[in-house]
């Protein structure tokens, strides 16, 4: 009989997560007893499933904190071409999601969401070009299904005015928005009122489009 796989099964550290870090994601906090219990049986039986949309936002904040845990380290400088880390590779500017992950969170902008968190939210950009990360599905046969574009704002007050494939959006300091663009590569143009992308505060690129579209993670102010 074949071994049931589960959303952790990944992650053979889940030991090593902090409690107050995970209750940090979680509105309301729970229990901290509760949730040291919950995580102890992830760690037993990590092949078992959320019951209820608490438990699940629970897996979420679990995946996370491993995330954050098995990324690349601030030591690490670069690797090889073809990957420096299971989930993110620094050099090509990618953020790899295992294609079974997407069985346990079917939801592409919110596993999107979860990996950024986990590996990119409280990492030091090492250049101007990391404004702007891949989004790959991994598996036998790879798929590019958008892009993470994390620009650098002026200030709380700050907005992003872009324009993807004819279509008008503002984005706003602070604000996490997906914006649909089905397409394998997908034409932006971009101002600012204060801020940067990619070192500039003005500009038109082409980036990655697919299931996700574009991510933009304006949380760096």
């Amino acid at each position: 009989m074949p071994k049931l796989s589960g959303l952790f099964d990944s992650f053979d550290n889940l030991d090593q997560i902090d409690i107050n870090n995970l209750i940090s994601w979680l509105k309301p906090a729970p229990n901290p007893i509760q949730l040291e219990n919950y995580l102890a049986n992830k760690i037993l039986y990590p092949q078992s499933l959320p019951l209820t949309p608490t438990d699940m936002q629970i897996d979420l904040a679990i995946l996370r904190e491993a995330l954050r845990l098995n990324g690349p380290k601030p030591t690490e400088k670069g690797g090889p071409l073809l990957g420096d880390n299971p989930f993110l590779n620094i050099a090509l500017r990618k953020i790899l999601i295992p294609c079974r992950f997407e069985r346990f969170v079917p939801n592409m902008p919110v596993l999107t969401w979860v990996f950024v968190d986990g590996l990119l939210l409280n990492r030091k950009k090492q250049d101007l070009f990391e404004d702007l990360w891949t989004v790959v599905l991994t598996d036998d046969t790879d798929e590019v299904v958008g892009s993470v574009v994390t620009p650098q704002f002026g200030g709380s007050g700050d907005t992003l005015d872009m324009n993807v494939l004819g279509k008008n959006v503002r984005i706003q300091a602070g604000s996490l928005t997906v914006v649909p663009c089905p397409k394998k590569r997908c034409e932006i143009s971009y101002k600012f009122t204060n801020g940067k992308l990619l070192g500039k505060k003005e500009a038109a690129l082409e980036v990655y489009g697919g299931r996700l579209g574009l991510l933009i993670d304006g949380r760096r102010i």
